[in-house]
């Protein structure tokens, strides 16, 4: 792994998240009219060009905290200096934040819960909230080269700071696998690797009971693209975005495609951007469009002070 591996896993999801914030909750015929080209500000959150989301913050925090190894406890407080106290924000505030999320930080903040007893763990508690900060555990498992199993057990305990139920869990682990399947195997077709990194989850979980995969392990890609759901559910936020991956040829299509579904746009292109910048490469992102960035060299120097701690 190199820099430029953690600039793509990293960043990749910064600039996708900041093109989704402007059309957070459009509709999917609003987003058929007018649909997302390139970067830009306002819409519904009223930010300037260029801003990205909790999403980011959350992920920023990932990485700050996984300079100094896996801590729980530190990895939490980071998300309750985001959520509480404005940190890891391109602007100084707090604009957007999911329910279950402020909820899992409140009960370590007020309620002086342990780390991974915070967790919503209830079925209703499936947001894409863990699932769009899972990248930095994903390259970090990779460059300590942990065997599978002990990647599972990361990953769980990570979604489980915030969302604790089995549906959020595996749906980290799954992107997990795919991301994996990118990182070993670079000369691999992209539909390839997506489709092998499910195959994959699918034997690990195959003894177990996930009806809510049922598409994901069927035929999700064939799916006409008025099947797919673009709310915030954890299920229809993975699914997005892989199918967003497998039917487009670059990360600048990958990422469009997430938004212009309208929906939970900021978190589906996180999702997905964070992992089709990783297959296509750092290079991959439009330069007009991470120039834009709010932050942008901050972001950079907290991923090369990451990159140096893997190594």
């Amino acid at each position: 792994m190199n820099v430029e591996t953690v600039y793509a896993g990293i960043i990749g999801g910064v600039v996708a998240d900041a093109l989704g914030v402007p059309f957070e909750f459009s509709t999917l015929d609003s987003m058929m009219e007018n649909p997302a080209t390139t970067m830009v500000g306002y819409g519904t959150h009223g930010q300037p060009e260029g801003t990205w989301s909790d999403d980011s913050s959350m992920t920023l925090a990932t990485v700050d905290s996984l300079i100094h190894g896996v801590d729980y406890e530190d990895m939490i407080q980071k998300f309750c200096e985001w959520l509480f106290e404005a940190k890891y924000t391109p602007h100084g505030e707090v604009f957007d934040n999911g329910c279950t999320t402020y909820s899992a930080l409140s009960n370590y903040r007020h309620a002086n819960r342990s780390p991974l007893d915070c967790g919503l763990d209830g079925e209703r508690d499936n947001g894409n909230g863990s699932l769009m900060r899972i990248m930095p555990i994903v390259l970090y498992a990779n460059a300590k080269d942990m065997p599978i199993g002990q990647q599972i057990e990361l990953i769980g305990d990570v979604s489980a700071l915030t969302h604790a139920h089995k549906f959020s869990k595996a749906s980290c682990n799954i992107y997990n696998f795919i991301a994996q399947e990118i990182l070993d195997n670079p000369d691999k077709d992209f539909k390839t690797v997506i489709v092998d990194g499910i195959d994959k989850s699918r034997k690990h979980y195959e003894n177990e009971e996930y009806p809510c995969f049922d598409r994901l392990y069927g035929n999700l890609f064939s799916l006409d693209e008025d099947n797919l759901s673009s709310k915030g559910y954890v299920v229809y936020s993975l699914e997005t975005a892989l199918y967003c991956c497998y039917h487009t040829g670059s990360y600048e299509h990958a990422v469009l495609k997430a938004v212009n579904f309208g929906g939970d746009t900021d978190t589906n292109a996180i999702i997905a951007g964070a992992l089709a910048a990783l297959y296509y490469g750092f290079n991959s992102i439009p330069r007009e469009w991470l120039d834009k960035i709010v932050g942008l060299d901050y972001i950079k120097e907290l991923c090369d002070d990451f990159y140096k701690s893997l190594k």
